[in-house]
C-alpha cells in the first residue's frame, strides 16, 4: 500500500524545484479536530443517555473536516483531513466509557460522595492506556488479520472522494437545520413528543406502539443500516411477544399490577397507567435476561478473540516501533512505555482518591494491576469484534470489570469500583476507536505514527468534557429508569410551589413533565441492577444464566456482538428503538432504490446532521435550565 509521505511541488524561484512536505499532522487539523470532537462529545453523551448506546463520530468528523479544511481554509489534503477526524474521534469517543459507567453513581445516590477530580483522572488514565496499549497490536490486527472495520472503511471512502466532501458538509448542515426545527417544534411549538399509533389503530396498550418524535434515533438507525435491525428485532420480540405473553399468563412480579385487573389486560387502556405498568414490568423481567445476554456476549467475544490474544502477546514480545528512523511506522516504544506508566499512575491515584480511607494503597496497587490486565484483554476483544461487525460487547465488559473491582475492594466500595470501571471502559472504547482510525489511515496511505502522535497529544481532552456533560444533564433533567420520580422528589424538596409548577407542566412521580427529554440511561440502569444484586445477594440466577447462554450461542453461532445487541434491546425504550429501526429500514430501502453509493453519499451526511442537531439543542436547553436554577438558588 503506497503511503504519500511527501508530495512534489514545483517552486520557480531561480529555476529550482524542491520537494515540499505533504500536509498531514498540522496545527489546523489538531485544533479543528479538538473543537469538532468537543461538540460531538457533548451531543453524543446526550444521545447515549437517551437511546442506550453511542454513535461513532468519525464519519461526521470526516465530512466536517473536508468542509473546514478544504471548503473554508482552502488548503486541506486528504491525509490532513484524516488527522482531523482522528483527533475529533479521539476527543469524542471517551463518552462511551463515561456514560456507560459514571451515571450509575448518580442513580445509586452517591452524588454527594463523588470526587469529580478522581473521575476525570480515571477517565484520562483510561484514555491514555487505551491509546498506547493497542499501538503494538496494529500490524497484527490491520496488516496480518486484515479486519474490515466497517466504520473505518466507510470513513476512508469519504476521504478518497474529496470532490464530494464540501457537498456532504452542506448536506450535514441541512440535516442539523431540519433536526433543530423539529426539536424546537416539540419543545416550544404544538408538536407532541410521542405518537401513540396503538391508540390510533385501536391496538391494545399491552402491545406497545408508541413512537418518539426523535430525529436523533431515526438518523442513528439510518447509519446503522442492516446491522442495526438486530436492535429492532430484539425490541419487538420483547414488547410484542415476551411481555404480552407473560402478562396474559399472569406472570406478574410481586407487588406489580395489584391495582390492575389481570383478566382485562388485553383491553388495557392507553395512557399513563399503561405506560407506567409496561415500563415497570419490563424493568423487573426482561432487563435481567438482557443483562445476562450482554455478559454472555462479552464472554463469547473473549473466546472468539483467543487466537488474536495469543498472536498479540507474540507481537508485544517483539516490541513496538523503534523510533530510530524518521519515517518509522509506529511511535517509538519508549513513548508507549512512558504513556503506559503515566496512565497507570493516574489510575492508581484516582483509585485512592475516590476510595479515600476505605481503600488502602495496597488495594489501590492491586486494582491498578488487575485493571490494566483486564482493559488490555477487553480492549483487544472490542477491537476484534468492532473490526468484524462494528458491534462491540463494551457494556458487558464494563459490567465484568466493575464486578472484578468490587470483588477486590469489597461489595460496599461502589464509588472506587465504578471509578476504576469507568477508566477500563474508556480505555476499551479508545482501543476500538484507535484501531478503526488506523484502518482508515492504512486505506488512504497515512503514516501510522502520525495518527498515533495525534491521538496521544489529544486523548486527555475528551474525559473532562464527557464527565461535565453527564453532570450537567443530571442537574438539568436527571436520568435513569426513575427519571420522573427523581425530578418529582427535587420539586418536593424545593417546596409546595415547585410541586405545583411541576404538576402543572404535566409531571408526576411516574410521568415526566412536558419539554423534559427522556433520558433513560439504559446502560447505567443495567449496571445499577447488577450492583444492587451483588450487594443484596438476591441474584435471579435463572434469568441471568438463561440470558448468558443465549448470548453466548447467538454470538458464536450467528455473529460476534449479536448477543450483546439483542440483550441490550431487551431493556432499551421501545419508543426510541422503534424509530431507530425505521431509520435502518429507510437506509435499506434507499440503497435498493437509488443504489448503495447514492445512499451513502447523500443519506449518511443528512442522518449525521439529524443526530448532531437534536443532541446539541437538548444540550443547550440543559445548560439554560442549569443556569436558570442556579440563578433561582442565588435569589
Amino acid at each position: 500500500m503506497g503511503r504519500p509521505a511527501r508530495a512534489v511541488e514545483e517552486f520557480y524561484a531561480g529555476g529550482v524545484t524542491r520537494e515540499a512536505p505533504y500536509r498531514e499532522l498540522t496545527a489546523s487539523a489538531l485544533i479543528g479536530g479538538v473543537l469538532v470532537g468537543a461538540i460531538l462529545n457533548m451531543g453524543i453523551c446526550f444521545a447515549g443517555l437517551q437511546i442506550g448506546f453511542t454513535i461513532v463520530g468519525s464519519t461526521v468528523a470526516a465530512v466536517l473536516g473536508f468542509g473546514i479544511l478544504r471548503g473554508v481554509l482552502r488548503k486541506g489534503s486528504i491525509l490532513e483531513v484524516n488527522i482531523f477526524q482522528t483527533v475529533a474521534s479521539s476527543v469524542n469517543t471517551v463518552n462511551a466509557g463515561v456514560i456507560f459507567t459514571i451515571p450509575v453513581l448518580f442513580l445509586l445516590g452517591y452524588e454527594k460522595d463523588l470526587d469529580f477530580t478522581s473521575l476525570v483522572l480515571a477517565s484520562v488514565a483510561g484514555s491514555m492506556l487505551g491509546v498506547v496499549l493497542i499501538i503494538p497490536l496494529r500490524k497484527q490486527i490491520i496488516e496480518f488479520e486484515r479486519l474490515r472495520f466497517p466504520e473505518g472503511t466507510a470513513v476512508a471512502t469519504i476521504l478518497r472522494a474529496p470532490g464530494a466532501g464540501i457537498r456532504k458538509s452542506m448536506l450535514l448542515f441541512a440535516g442539523i437545520a431540519v433536526s433543530v426545527f423539529v426539536i424546537l417544534m416539540v419543545k416550544e411549538g404544538p408538536w407532541k413528543e410521542n405518537v401513540d399509533l396503538g391508540k390510533v389503530f385501536g391496538v391494545p396498550a399491552t402491545f406497545r406502539m408508541v413512537l418518539a418524535v426523535s430525529l436523533l434515533s431515526l438518523g442513528a438507525g439510518f447509519l446503522a443500516g442492516r446491522g442495526g435491525l438486530v436492535v429492532l428485532y430484539g425490541t419487538l420480540l420483547n414488547f410484542w411477544v415476551l411481555i404480552p405473553a407473560a402478562i396474559l399468563m399472569g406472570w406478574l412480579p410481586a407487588g406489580l399490577g395489584e391495582d390492575i385487573d389481570v383478566s382485562s389486560l388485553t383491553s388495557l387502556e392507553h395512557g399513563e397507567p399503561a405506560e407506567t405498568f409496561i415500563g415497570k414490568f419490563s424493568h423487573f423481567t426482561s432487563r435481567h435476561v438482557g443483562i445476562g445476554m450482554i455478559l454472555g456476549g462479552a464472554v463469547a467475544g473473549i473466546l472468539l478473540a483467543a487466537p488474536a490474544l495469543k498472536a498479540a502477546l507474540g507481537s508485544l514480545r517483539q516490541g513496538g516501533g523503534s523510533g530510530d528512523q524518521e519515517e518509522a511506522d509506529e511511535v517509538p516504544f519508549r513513548v508507549i512505555t512512558i504513556g503506559g506508566g503515566l496512565g497507570l499512575l493516574l489510575l492508581l491515584f484516582a483509585t485512592k482518591l475516590s476510595g479515600g480511607s476505605d481503600v488502602s494503597w495496597l488495594q489501590a496497587v492491586i486494582v491498578m494491576i488487575a485493571g490494566a490486565v483486564w482493559l488490555w484483554v477487553a480492549g483487544l476483544v472490542v477491537a476484534q469484534t468492532t473490526g468484524r461487525t462494528d458491534w462491540s460487547p463494551l457494556s458487558g465488559l464494563a459490567l465484568i470489570a466493575i464486578a472484578i473491582m468490587m470483588g477486590i475492594l469489597g461489595g460496599n466500595a461502589v464509588v472506587p469500583a465504578v471509578t476504576v470501571g469507568a477508566a477500563i471502559c474508556v480505555a476499551t472504547s479508545m482501543c476500538a476507536d484507535m484501531m478503526a482510525d488506523l484502518k482508515t489511515g492504512y486505506l488512504v496511505g497515512s503514516r501510522p505514527a502520525k495518527q498515533q502522535w495525534a491521538q496521544i497529544m489529544t486523548c486527555w481532552i475528551g474525559p473532562a468534557i464527557a464527565v461535565a456533560t453527564v453532570v450537567l444533564l443530571w442537574k438539568a433533567y436527571a436520568f435513569g429508569p426513575d427519571q420522573a420520580d427523581v425530578l418529582y422528589q427535587r420539586a418536593v424538596a424545593e417546596g409546595p410551589a415547585a410541586v405545583e409548577a411541576y404538576e402543572a407542566s404535566g409531571g408526576s412521580a411516574d410521568t415526566l413533565p412536558a419539554q423534559v427529554p427522556v433520558l433513560g440511561a439504559p446502560q447505567a440502569g443495567a449496571l445499577e441492577s447488577a450492583i444492587n444484586i451483588v450487594q443484596s445477594g438476591d441474584v435471579p440466577l435463572g434469568k441471568y444464566i438463561a440470558g448468558a447462554v443465549i448470548g453466548i450461542l447467538a454470538s458464536m453461532l450467528l455473529s460476534p456482538g449479536i448477543g450483546v445487541m439483542v440483550g441490550l434491546s431487551l431493556y432499551l425504550p421501545f419508543e426510541y428503538m422503534a424509530v431507530f429501526g425505521i431509520g435502518g429500514i429507510l437506509s435499506l430501502l434507499l440503497a435498493r432504490w437509488r443504489g448503495s453509493h447514492w445512499a451513502e453519499d447523500n443519506g449518511v451526511p443528512v442522518a449525521a446532521g439529524l443526530i448532531v442537531g437534536d443532541a446539541l439543542v437538548n444540550i443547550a436547553y440543559a445548560i439554560a435550565d442549569v443556569v436558570s436554577s442556579m440563578g433561582g438558588s442565588a435569589a
